[in-house]
């Protein structure tokens, strides 16, 4: 029994161990630079929307090719009955034989659509617009899932900074309760202290355990987002450390940043361009109130007074009852709704802008009174603090108190920093701007 139980351990050692082995090999250290590379080669939904473009050009070859022509054969006589060849014309036989087709008779006529009023060119036109339409979703969609996966990262790197500041104080706070155990054991210290120290240890694993639970879904997001390979584990170089200078990355004003975003921004494109796509939708619909012709040339063989009768003609519909009147007021309400639709986007654009310009001189005001001294300063008292209370210079209270303060204070400037460049990549979003941090 006892054998088994050594074998149990020394499995659960070999599991162990090349569970963190595998794990270590899985895992892949990226930069922002690298990880936005591979998400703009990876990423199964950017692949997938740029195939969009490709369907939007197929359509602009599809609107270029001229209608096609209709053959129709009729009339032909499968047989002859022997009343018709005597009442019936006889005609020259076929093929060199003395007697087929001398009473066989066929028409047939080919038909040619022309369109007229310049449908084909106002068509072409319409699916170029939808193709430049296509491009302009391709780059809001990658400005957006840019802006979503940045922030994703930030977040990843704010719960990464927070786990390792707890898992640091989990190790020291461990070591504090083994020897205040020692110490209680053998009467030297208090039931009351032991306890306050211990709960305020699960308390600490407790919000650990959440951490780790928020990266693993992070990971899961942006394993997903980078199309990589099942189980890799992901760390990013942290944006959160005291070399860090939170402040303002350029000297620009709110006017300015309005007027870039009216000029890059994608939906503003698209909301041009469906105020262009409504106009020749217009255009098509007058167009289409003026009748196409049909040319056509037509053979018949024994079915006219004229032997081998070879024709021309042409039809076209006379637009007596339907000018197509109400698809081109429809039309034109459609060129005023987009009207309105653009007047209301360039608003929202400028009401956007100015809401995350505000809220980035928010989060980087935050850090006016805050350098890399005090944040520096901040660590090294809690190890001093730490180093006071097992020296016992300082009580269990003071201990404590700086303890929870300290976890809070690190957990707001974390949370600051993280809402400092989430509020940044916003300002970027909103603008169609590249801003760079000046550290």
């Amino acid at each position: 029994m006892q054998k088994k139980k050594i074998y149990f351990l020394m499995f659960l050692m070999c599991f162990g161990v090349q569970t963190l082995h595998s794990q270590a090999q899985n895992t892949l250290q990226l930069e922002l630079v690298q990880a936005e590379k591979i998400l703009l080669r990876n990423n199964l939904s950017i692949l997938a929307e740029r195939l969009s473009i490709d369907m939007a050009n197929a359509e602009v070859i599809q609107a270029r090719v001229w209608p096609n022509p209709t053959l129709e054969v009729d009339e032909v006589n499968l047989w002859t009955a022997d009343y018709q060849k005597k009442t019936g014309e006889e005609q020259p036989s076929l093929f060199g034989s003395d007697s087929f087709g001398q009473f066989r008779q066929i028409s047939a006529q080919i038909e040619q659509v022309i369109e007229t009023a310049g449908k084909r060119k106002k068509r072409i036109e319409l699916a170029e617009v939808s193709a430049a339409m296509a491009e302009s979703y391709l780059e809001d969609f990658l400005l957006s899932l840019k802006t979503e996966f940045r922030k994703t990262i930030y977040e990843f790197q704010f719960h990464e900074a927070y786990e390792e500041m707890l898992s640091r104080q989990l190790n020291s706070l461990e070591n504090i309760v083994n020897a205040y155990q020692k110490q209680y054991d053998q009467g030297n210290v208090n039931k009351a202290e032991l306890i306050r120290l211990k709960a305020s240890l699960l308390s600490i694993k407790d919000e650990l355990i959440e951490e780790r639970k928020a990266l693993n879904e992070l990971n899961k997001e942006l394993v997903v987002m980078l199309n990589l390979p099942n189980q890799t584990i992901l760390s990013f170089g942290t944006a959160f450390n005291p070399d860090n200078e939170y402040q303002l990355p350029f000297n620009y004003t709110l006017n300015y940043f309005q007027e870039e975003a009216l000029r890059n921004r994608p939906d503003v494109a698209l909301s041009k361009l469906n105020i262009e796509r409504s106009q020749k939708e217009l255009s098509y619909e007058k167009a289409m109130a003026t009748p196409d012709i049909v040319l056509s040339a037509g053979y018949d063989r024994g079915g006219n007074i004229l032997q081998d009768f070879i024709g021309f003609g042409f039809s076209i519909d006379l637009p007596f009852f339907d000018r197509n009147k109400g698809n081109i007021k429809k039309a034109e309400f459609a060129v005023e709704q987009q009207n309105y639709l653009n007047d209301n986007k360039l608003l929202e654009v400028r009401e956007e802008v100015r809401k995350s310009y505000k809220n980035f001189l928010e989060a980087a005001h935050f850090f006016d009174d805050i350098d890399s001294e005090y944040l520096e300063g901040l660590d090294k008292t809690m190890e001093a603090y730490t180093e006071y209370f097992k020296l016992q210079s300082i009580n269990i209270i003071t201990y404590m108190d700086f303890l929870e303060s300290y976890i809070d204070t690190k957990r707001t400037i974390l949370e600051n920093q993280q809402e400092y460049l989430d509020d940044l990549e916003e300002l970027k979003y909103n603008t169609g701007l590249e801003i760079n941090i000046q550290n």
